[in-house]
């Protein structure tokens, strides 16, 4: 049996089939127009005024699934009718119903709310937020007439805020309300440099900001260049076009407000938003936290949402959630961003004995990873070894490598564009510069496989392995190859680093560790368990990657108890394995 769909989950798939093929028969309609059309429609439906001439045009269709009685339509519309290029060119991605209800429910709960509050959304797109907020008010006794008068919105795009004006007003007629246009405080603008006179009192935050990296040419205009560069301490080189609204929001708003907007979930444990991270608790303390498994936007990226109390005191725990509907999960105490992200899709607690661990990997082992350079000068050396049975320098990717074993030779990978079974590399054919490089890692090491779910070493006991980016090499004396192979197997080991970098890989579950915080794994406190797991490993004979699957969770089982680590630790790693 399938696993069961959520609820509201299944009627907004249903809308969204919908509205497409709204679009696709109004094709030759431009997006506001069409959005125009339905907004008129929707307005029509809570008067009981057909208008004969949008009733005739949006005829071409068969009514809504659960009718025009939707606000929500409107721009849901105008997103379907945009190009994904353009979307994707402004960073543009709209938030789903479920996860816009779910985070002004949880905003407005972190929130002391008094009725000359402000809700505001300063990159509202369609309206989403600002529609979910008016049904929050009203919910909390407010009067529908103050509601609409109570929230604001702004976009950078004059089309956006258009749209954003017919959701509200279809709103106020599903109110009942004769809502005059200058009611709607709705601006034109970038929130990053204008700041309306409305929006100076106490206010709720709310929304989802562009996403766009710095590292894209053309991604930031002149106003968030200007805004990065007059922030560079607190953003870091790479901060997010997201995380910039973020600080923003925090840095405007007066004490008492909160400030809950999604982000990429780069900001919980990224390297370079380590001082926005510290600078923004000081003054505006987290008090929840949203975290996605499961993607939300069509755009690749996944999600938080972290609520910001400013002026605020840091909560004795943390509400989290988590899902694409919100759901509200336990309160937590954890430390860091990233480990309450990892509290909140179920991840055990650390043993106390890692916290408690004083010695480093870093002090019995070097890291190293290559850059780009040696992968291209890799590809111009890399030559298919058909005909030799082990050559010197075995070409390794992070396809080759599994937990104690090497797929090369054996299965096919991807290097250079090209697919190679015995990738090598002909020392003669590099640079003088890449030579020594090779050199260098012409010795017994571990090559890591990174972006996996647990770490996953391998043992390079002849040091034949040429490692290309971003398969890591771990280098210690010959004597501690395998005490070095087994901390890595550890699951206690594999939680801390999901926890401590929860949000940097690629993919939610999956671990993505840098070399120099290889260097940074805690050493287990049981060194007699530590000496048996090590044992293992020197024994490993295995003749298959199932096989060496099979002792590489014995070593965990045993590297566990090293770290002193439960049984729920194991169970956690276990659920990870591929095999």
């Amino acid at each position: 049996m399938g696993k069961a769909i959520d609820p509201a989950l299944r009627r907004l798939r249903t809308k969204r089939r919908w509205i497409k093929k709204l679009v696709r028969t109004y094709a030759d309609v431009p997006a506001l127009e069409l959005a125009e059309m339905v907004a008129a429609q929707v307005v029509a439906s809570y008067t009981s005024v057909r208008n004969k001439q949008n009733q005739f045009v949006i005829g071409k269709v068969e009514d809504p699934p659960f009718g025009w009685q939707d606000p929500w339509l409107v721009g849901m519309t105008h997103e379907h009718s945009v190009s994904q290029q353009n979307r994707a060119s402004r960073g543009a991605w709209y938030t789903p119903e479920p996860v816009v209800r779910g985070l002004v429910s949880l905003a407005f709960d972190a929130h002391r709310h008094r009725n000359d509050d402000l809700v505001v959304d300063p990159t509202c797109g369609g309206g989403a937020f600002l529609l979910a907020a008016l049904d929050e008010l009203v919910v909390k006794g407010v009067s529908p007439e103050q509601a609409i008068v109570s929230v604001s919105g702004m976009d950078i795009d004059h089309g956006a805020a258009a749209v954003s004006r017919l959701s509200l007003h279809c709103w106020a007629a599903s109110h009942q309300l004769a809502c005059d246009s200058k009611q709607l405080h709705i601006f034109v603008g970038d929130a990053l440099q204008t700041m309306p006179e409305v929006w100076q009192q106490r206010r709720i935050i709310v929304g989802n900001p562009p996403f766009a990296s710095p590292l894209h040419a053309g991604a930031l205009n002149e106003t968030a260049a200007a805004f990065h560069q007059a922030n560079s301490s607190d953003l870091g080189m790479y901060a997010d076009l997201a995380s910039m609204h973020l600080l923003r929001a925090v840095q405007t708003s007066p004490a008492g407000s909160t400030v809950a907007m999604v982000q990429p979930q780069s900001v919980l444990s990224s390297r370079d938003l380590a001082q926005f991270r510290t600078n923004v608790e000081k003054t505006a303390p987290l008090q929840s936290l949203w975290v996605a498994k499961e993607p939300v936007f069509d755009a690749g990226v996944r999600a938080c949402a972290p609520v910001l109390g400013v002026g605020s005191q840091s909560p004795a725990g943390i509400q989290l959630a988590s899902k694409p509907t919100v759901e509200r999960g336990s309160f937590s105490s954890s430390d860091g961003w990233s480990s309450l992200a990892a509290d909140a899709l179920g991840a055990p607690p650390l043993p106390k004995a890692l916290h408690a661990a004083k010695t480093r990997l870093g002090e019995m082992a070097s890291a190293t990873a290559g850059f780009r350079d040696e992968y291209y000068g890799l590809v111009e050396g890399c030559y298919e070894s058909d005909g030799e049975v082990e050559p010197p320098n075995r070409l390794m990717t992070v396809g080759s490598v599994d937990p104690l074993w090497s797929h090369w030779g054996q299965t096919q990978l991807r290097f250079g564009g090209d697919k190679w079974l015995k990738p090598a590399v002909r020392y003669d054919q590099l640079a003088d510069k890449l030579q020594r490089w090779v050199t260098r890692q012409s010795q017994p090491k571990i090559l890591l496989a990174t972006q996996a779910k647990v770490l996953e070493p391998y043992v390079d006991r002849e040091g034949s392995a040429i490692p290309v980016t971003p398969l890591l090499s771990v280098h210690c004396d010959k004597d501690d190859l395998y005490k070095v192979a087994a901390v890595l197997l550890a699951p206690p080991v594999a939680l801390w680093a999901w926890r401590t970098w929860f949000g940097s890989a690629m993919a939610v579950d999956a671990i993505k560790l840098s070399a120099k915080q290889v260097l940074q794994i805690p050493l287990p406190v049981n060194g007699d368990k530590w000496q048996e797991a090590a044992a293992v490993v020197e024994s490993n004979q295995s003749g298959s990657s199932q096989g060496a699957w099979a002792v590489a969770k014995e070593v965990a089982a045993i590297m566990n108890q090293a770290y002193d680590g439960d049984s729920q630790v194991l169970d956690w790693w276990l659920s990870r394995c591929k095999a």
